[in-house]
């Protein structure tokens, strides 16, 4: 059979799967992972699992911070909200996993979510209505919190356990709130038929963003990833993603059409959690939900909102995928089968690279133990199961390899290597292995190539001592 030969060394995200062009660099994707161990009180078990966090190749570990738990649970008098020495305070156990993501080499993600009751709105309805910390969370009080937070990890704020240490480290990103389109997470949703929550959620992201900013000029505030599916009429429990992105930004119908916005959102990265019901390709039914395959339907909002100065400052927003995950069978008898649970993970990351995003991560680093509540309410997602076995997943996060053919026949290549630089793509023959194509990864370790090769393959990518899972391609 003729050798195969490398045709474009270098493809930009522009070109899609199936086109052809001028070559480009491709793009960086950070990989990231969560899991409350990362944040457990215990340093010996949380540090221990930071270190399966840099074996997974993570770069960033997103660290959430329950502003109920970190703040009192009543407001003592003379409590200064924004400041970070104030005594009420409880920052030991956020500080410790801090220390120990900085130390490890990852960027922490500080995620905001649930408020304490005394920073709740007026007229509360029963817990059953809406959860602890969700309703109407005050402005001014999430601002002045996201301001002693930022101030505490701006690099300059010296750690009070060890002062002659220096300061505590400084972190870079902080997003506000988790899935605020759920009742779950935010109350009320709508008020008499209307719905209202992306106004007071514009209200609680700009008195953060500003809060932040101030305490840190060289932070970053990403806006809470949206839960993927919502409800189709008025009134439900979850809002469909797309008419809240286009009510927290002043946009009218499928149009967009601008609206009078005298408070103008203001974030520098947009997010969404593209989580999947079925295969990392296939979208959403409904075309105002959105899950991996999807993005464009967010990222057209945000563009539309940036010219339109109604998303400030009025700049290129990155958007990136805070929570990404299917259940692994084992342990969950419902879950996906190991291999195929791999697979998943390298796809999704290349079909949400191919839409632009900069950022993905991983829920969570290890399985949760199922307990007395069971498979159905807990999340087998881990890149490890429970005890710290890992699992295929593993594998496909710490070098994904994903290779497609497309519509003339070519074979696109695509990964991220554990190091910049050249590495091998090999076929599988009848007596072994054999080297087919030879890219190179960019400084970021993204590579991107297309081959000329007939039949059915078998591929997968090698770096030195490290091989990448296999990946079976259709016959042309």
């Amino acid at each position: 059979m003729k050798r195969a030969a490398v045709v474009l060394a270098f493809v930009g995200l522009a070109l899609g799967a199936g086109s052809a062009g001028a070559a480009a660099t491709p793009h960086n994707l950070k990989l990231g992972v969560t899991d409350p161990v990362l944040t457990a009180s215990d340093p010996a078990l949380r540090d221990e699992w930071m270190a399966r966090a840099v074996s997974a190749r993570a770069g960033l570990v997103l660290l959430g911070v329950d502003w109920s738990r970190v703040a009192p649970a009543r407001r003592p008098t003379g409590f200064v909200a924004a400041d970070p020495a104030d005594p009420a305070y409880r920052w030991e156990t956020l500080d410790g996993a801090v220390r120990s993501a900085v130390a490890q080499g990852m960027q922490p993600l500080l995620a905001i979510d649930v408020a304490p009751a005394w920073a709740e709105g007026s007229n509360r309805p029963s817990l059953a209505v809406a959860p602890a910390g969700t309703w109407q969370p005050q402005p001014a009080e999430l601002g002045r919190f996201a301001e002693a937070l930022a101030a505490r990890y701006s690099g300059r704020f010296v750690d009070p356990v060890n002062p002659a240490a220096g300061p505590l480290p400084r972190v870079r990103y902080f997003q506000i709130w988790a899935e605020e389109n759920l009742s779950v997470h935010l109350n009320p949703l709508w008020e008499g038929g209307k719905l209202v929550a992306p106004q007071h959620y514009r209200e609680m992201l700009n008195a953060a963003y500003a809060a932040i900013h101030r305490a840190n000029s060289r932070a970053r505030v990403i806006v809470g990833g949206l839960a993927p599916y919502g409800d189709a009429k008025a009134g439900g429990s979850r809002i469909p993603p797309v008419w809240f992105w286009r009510s927290l930004l002043c946009l009218r119908g499928a149009r967009l059409r601008p609206l009078a916005c005298p408070q103008p959102a203001h974030f520098d990265i947009g997010a969404h959690n593209p989580i999947n019901v079925w295969a990392p390709s296939r979208g959403a039914v409904s075309p105002l939900d959105v899950s991996t395959p999807d993005i464009g339907r967010l990222t057209k909002i945000i563009k539309k909102a940036v010219a339109s100065r109604r998303a400030l400052p009025a700049k290129h927003k990155p958007f990136w995928a805070t929570e990404l995950w299917w259940d692994s069978n084992p342990p969950d008898p419902q879950g996906i089968p190991l291999g195929r649970h791999a697979r998943f993970v390298a796809k999704s990351l290349f079909v949400l690279w191919r839409q632009g995003v900069s950022a993905v991560i991983w829920w969570y680093l290890r399985d949760q133990s199922p307990g007395t509540a069971g498979f159905p309410a807990t999340q087998q997602s881990g890149l490890f199961f429970r005890e710290g076995q890992p699992k295929p997943a593993l594998r496909a996060f710490r070098f994904p390899f994903v290779a497609s053919r497309g519509k003339h026949g070519q074979v696109l290549l695509w990964g991220k290597a554990p190091s910049p630089g050249r590495l091998i793509v090999e076929r599988r023959r009848r007596r072994g292995w054999a080297p087919l194509a030879h890219p190179v990864a960019s400084s970021g370790r993204i590579f991107l190539a297309r081959v000329d090769a007939a039949g059915g393959l078998l591929l997968r990518a090698r770096q030195g001592g490290e091989r990448s899972l296999s990946w079976r391609v259709r016959r042309r």
